[in-house]
């Protein structure tokens, strides 16, 4: 079964934080809770449903700081800041993206963001630019993002807004 992240608002994932911050991640009386009740999506036998359960509680914990920005209204990214920082985080997300997905996933990956109004045309038109850049030696053609990936990608696309 595929997760489609257009089913995610950003208001969606803020809540879900929002629950995580306020038990810190556990079930009543401290228990660890299911990961059918997280919705992970991961099957508990293959030993990836607890290292599944950390990685997007860790993705949510990083949305947390983000959760009272201006960014509730979409697009999320309107343009690329113009620091070094920003660069820096912009390549980082893209070389991700490349690793996951190689050139063609990542281009229809940020058509995608684009089209679920995470980032604006210029804001996809720019980080095809710079994808353009980066060494193809290290892609990974041919495979699918996950949702973790794309929730991933929001992570990356709250700090980059944060930064402008």
């Amino acid at each position: 079964m595929t997760i489609n992240p257009r089913d995610y608002d950003l208001d969606e994932l803020r809540e879900m934080a929002r629950k995580r911050s306020d038990d810190g991640g556990l079930g009543e009386e401290g228990e660890v809770p299911d990961p059918a009740e997280l919705d992970v999506g991961l099957d508990e036998a293959d030993g990836e449903g607890l290292a599944g359960n950390s990685f997007r509680s860790g993705l949510y914990r990083e949305l947390l700081p983000f959760l009272g920005s201006d960014s509730e209204e979409k697009p999320y990214l309107e343009g690329l800041p113009e620091t070094y920082a920003a660069e820096f985080v912009v390549f980082e997300w893209l070389e991700f993206l490349l690793m996951h997905s190689g050139y063609q996933g990542a281009d229809e990956a940020l058509a995608y963001y684009e089209d679920i109004d995470w980032i604006t045309e210029a804001v996809r038109a720019d980080l095809s630019e710079y994808l353009l850049g980066i060494d193809e030696s290290a892609t990974n053609d041919g495979n699918d993002l996950s949702v973790d990936d794309h929730l991933l990608s929001l992570v990356y696309v709250a700090k980059l807004s944060s930064m402008g």
